[in-house]
């Protein structure tokens, strides 16, 4: 197959959100990222919530309609905040405003987390209860469909990770995926892993678009020595092997004469929801 691009495009529609006065926006906001709506400051720089203790700036789109979240913007809030803050600060802006393809932008060793709110108004269609769109997490399910209707805001996935250079590989450790929906349809509570559908790697980012090079469903990334056969498992099975690696790490090995000087990694959710993250290999390997 040749290569293809895929991209999240505003298809979706924030006139009302865009309408609404600033106070019942930061409160839209509030309920769509579970966000403690309080004003504060430090070192002059004016925060506008909380994300359990860490910062959230809520970008002022009416203010700043030719500006958008860049390097330069988190430089200059950085230049201000510098270690004031723990690990990380989160940025709410409406997707078109932010730059970045990946989730985070980190300086300093503190990490700048975007939320983009979502170019979403969800519609009532026939009548028929919604229910969350679930991804597969086996290659055997990959064409399986759910005869449903279905929707979600998005919501990336809190995902930590570990890269490893060796001579000869580079070695992806996956220490913590949790989705930020925490339960399932059941309301049962979705544990570390669980919620993982698939990795999606490729090896040599151009800087400008990913191109697919690997897919590794969460099945894959299972010890092989761990239950039933791939083809017997279903999707259950899966979901509590994948609960039962929380001690330890899922892991990812590529061969590093296949990786050019930049690695890009997608992981989703069964919700389909994506936390993206680039790693420069040539740098870290020096």
């Amino acid at each position: 197959a040749k290569p293809f691009v895929t991209a999240q495009l505003g298809v979706y529609d924030l006139k009302k959100a865009f309408e609404l006065e600033w106070q019942e926006y930061k409160q839209f906001i509030s309920g769509l990222f579970e966000i403690e709506i309080i004003d504060f400051d430090l070192a002059g720089f004016e925060f506008n919530g909380k994300k359990s203790e860490y910062p959230v700036k809520i970008f002022d789109y009416r203010k700043y309609k030719d500006s958008s979240i860049d390097v330069d913007y988190l430089e200059k809030v950085h230049s201000v905040i510098e270690n004031r803050v723990d690990g990380r600060v989160y940025i709410v802006a409406p997707a078109n405003y932010v730059d970045f393809l990946t989730d985070y932008y980190e300086i300093d060793g503190i990490r700048y987390y975007f939320l983009k709110v979502p170019y979403q108004i969800i519609k009532e269609l026939h009548k028929i209860p919604f229910h969350k769109l679930r991804q597969p997490q086996s290659k055997k399910n990959l064409n399986s469909i759910d005869e449903v209707v279905g929707f979600h805001f998005i919501r990336q996935p809190e995902v930590k990770t570990e890269l490893k250079i060796s001579k000869k590989n580079v070695e992806i450790k996956i220490k913590e995926f949790k989705s930020q929906y925490g339960k399932d349809d059941k309301g049962v509570i979705l544990e570390n892993f669980e919620s993982l559908s698939a990795v999606y790697i490729d090896k040599d980012y151009n800087g400008k678009h990913f191109e697919l090079d690997d897919v590794y469903f969460a099945e894959d990334l299972l010890p092989s020595s761990s239950g039933k056969k791939g083809k017997d498992k279903n999707d259950d099975e899966i979901r509590e092997e994948l609960k039962s690696q929380y001690k330890t790490a899922l892991s990812i090995t590529l061969d590093i004469k296949d990786l050019g000087d930049k690695l890009m990694v997608i992981y989703t959710d069964i919700y389909g929801n994506d936390f993206t993250e680039i790693f420069d290999i040539k740098r870290e390997v020096k």
